[in-house]
């Protein structure tokens, strides 16, 4: 997609989700890898009496670098036909090769403590309640912030209707007396540590968002975000808000839907300068079973125009007939970057969407860092030009994988006359941040702020991000 005018991309990473740096390409081929299951899936299962209808990833993960410990909160479900969703903890202090839920004198099920829940619905039933660190919160006792709807089954207690459709979205009627249920619709609460959590108390409006939530803090806006379920003439959609202190949130407003299919859910990430999403697909609605449950990978530069870069392909594929994720995958709000891996959680089944006591574990799944998207060149070289870039910096890294007689050369260009100003040394091997060496005594940081063409010969060799960082610095 050649340009007009330099990108001008600093110092940030860059994918290869989309063609807005890509001028040409030459016998490159453009492929979106999937993240390999753990083998040892479910890595959480239903082993407690109150989570032995679901132990649900309609929830949350996160990482600790304090306790330096995965966390996940999920949807605890009872072994009865209803949803009575609490909210569970498990953890792992090794990378998620284990995982433990740990007891807690907090919150009884039924009189019986310990437990591993550590909060109770305020109205009735969780439905995806999301969490988060919030790293930039000056308050200590609120360094895990939630965001959740909150409202009882009217079918399974046999309650009068008190949800009501108003434009793209879903209302409580505040008229219905609910009496011991609280008062549905959307909460927030806080914590200092995922454990112990304060708030909860009051919805912040009446509003009810049926599916799995996604929130984070939004560095570009300087705003809290949220994605919530709508409403439109395509079925369900996804919808944003946004909140200046967390409390107070601006009223939905769709940014996703799909012609095609319903977009049930979607976690969405800040990652690298993008927004990732994970929109789970309602894939085939009319089917004998309901719709099979699974996710798309999209993006987003603005958190508002999404974009489904592989439309119609599964990123995290359901199993194989028989298997314990054969009808659902049902994803996280965000995903978790650890070390050189991103880490992928969800609810895993093999039971329909429309059985109502479907019976739910947690499956964990990873991709490389930056390894949503590879530039590939076969054993015969291909070649990638970007568009003019205006990048800070003196030195240039790649995340990269070859063959063993693989290899990538980087020649930086003059933008205005395609002259070859630098030539790189082979590179091979694999690493996610691959210093680039150049030949003879070339500064880089002699082109920085200058429009320039970067090109790419990738021969066995795969390419999945690039970034120019200082001098001193390897990222």
């Amino acid at each position: 997609m050649p340009l007009s005018s330099p990108v001008s991309i600093g110092t940030q990473k860059q994918l290869f989700l989309d063609d807005l740096l890509i001028d040409r390409m030459d016998n490159i081929q453009r492929v979106f890898p999937q993240p390999t299951k753990h083998p040892a899936n479910p890595i959480i299962s239903r082993d407690r009496p109150w989570d032995a209808g679901r132990c649900d990833l309609y929830g949350s993960a996160t990482y600790d670098p304090v306790g330096q410990r995965l966390q996940v909160f999920y949807s605890a479900v009872s072994s009865g036909d209803g949803h009575d969703d609490r909210l569970g903890y498990a953890e792992s202090c090794d990378g998620g090769l284990t995982w433990t839920k740990p007891d807690f004198s907090l919150i009884p099920v039924e009189g019986q403590l310990p437990t591993n829940i550590v909060m109770d619905a305020p109205s009735g039933s969780f439905a995806g309640p999301a969490v988060f660190r919030d790293e930039r919160e000056a308050d200590p006792s609120k360094r895990y912030k939630m965001f959740t709807s909150s409202y009882p089954d009217r079918a399974y207690l046999g309650l009068p209707t008190f949800i009501h459709e108003q434009g793209s979205n879903l209302y409580a009627d505040y008229s219905v007396d609910l009496p011991g249920l609280g008062r549905p619709g959307m909460y927030v609460a806080y914590s200092p540590d995922g454990i112990h959590w304060t708030g909860g108390d009051a919805p912040f409006s009446n509003m009810i968002s049926d599916t799995g939530q996604s929130v984070m803090w939004d560095e570009r806006v300087s705003k809290y975000v949220a994605y919530v379920r709508a409403r439109t003439a395509t079925g369900r959609s996804v919808a944003r808000m946004e909140s200046d202190d967390f409390e107070n949130w601006s009223a939905p407003q769709v940014v996703m839907t799909a012609p095609d299919y319903q977009l049930y859910s979607m976690g969405v990430t800040p990652y690298e300068g993008i927004y990732l999403g994970t929109p789970w697909i309602c894939w085939n609605l009319e089917g004998d079973t309901g719709p099979v449950l699974s996710p798309e990978i999209a993006f987003s530069r603005d958190g508002i125009y999404w974009q489904r870069p592989n439309p119609g392909v599964e990123f995290i594929p359901t199993g194989a007939a028989g298997s314990a994720d054969e009808l659902q995958i049902r994803m996280a709000s965000s995903l978790v970057v650890l070390d050189d891996q991103i880490l992928f959680f969800y609810g895993q089944t093999e039971q329909p969407h429309t059985k109502v006591d479907m019976q739910i574990d947690i499956g964990m799944a990873s991709l490389r860092r930056d390894g949503f998207a590879a530039m590939v060149g076969s054993e015969e070289a291909g070649t990638l030009r970007t568009n003019p870039l205006i990048f800070s910096g003196g030195r240039l890294c790649l995340n990269l994988e070859t063959e063993p007689s693989g290899s990538v050369v980087v020649r930086l260009l003059k933008a205005d006359t395609a002259r070859p100003v630098a030539s790189s040394h082979p590179l091979s091997g694999d690493s996610i941040c691959q210093d680039v060496p150049w030949l003879g005594d070339v500064n880089l940081a002699d082109w920085a702020g200058s429009p320039v063409w970067l090109e790419f010969a990738l021969s066995g060799a795969a390419l999945y991000a690039f970034q120019f960082v200082e001098a001193s610095s390897v990222q």
